[in-house]
């Protein structure tokens, strides 16, 4: 049931990317400000939030239903440009051939007034580890 519903995201999420139509004549579909298409690495702004350049995607061992399994979390800084004090939540949506490989949540470490900034808390919980993606996309946490 996960899977299928991973899918339905992932072809919806390829659409929303590459639009629905190759008439170059049709308008183009609304651009959405929730959801910001980035680059492994490159400093991002998603609402208030500022990720700084340099973020990674690493690799971690853990214990899961006892056996240790790799599994992905992302690594960096996030500054709140923003008026308000606040939380960065977000999620990273890891996207290879159409299909959907790995949603990774984060959070800042900390509640950020204006202009601080903190670690970021990134786990992929469950997901695995993406490889040969070709779209990441910074949404909110949608699940």
């Amino acid at each position: 049931m996960m899977s299928i519903a991973r899918g339905a995201a992932a072809a919806l999420l390829l659409l929303l990317a590459v639009g629905c139509s190759d008439d170059k004549s049709a308008a183009a579909p609304a651009k959405d400000p929730d959801k910001v298409q980035v680059e492994l690495g490159e400093e991002f702004t998603w609402k208030d939030f500022t990720v700084s350049r340099g973020w990674q995607l690493e690799t971690t061992e853990q214990m899961i239903e006892m056996e240790m399994q790799e599994q992905p979390f992302v690594t960096g800084e996030v500054t709140n440009d923003g008026d308000e004090t606040g939380y960065a939540v977000f999620e990273f949506v890891f996207v290879g051939g159409g299909e959907l490989q790995a949603t990774i949540h984060c959070t800042s470490e900390l509640e950020l007034a204006p202009g601080d900034a903190s670690p970021m808390d990134c786990p992929g919980f469950g997901q695995v580890m993406p490889e040969g993606y070709d779209l990441i996309q910074v949404q909110p946490i949608t699940r």
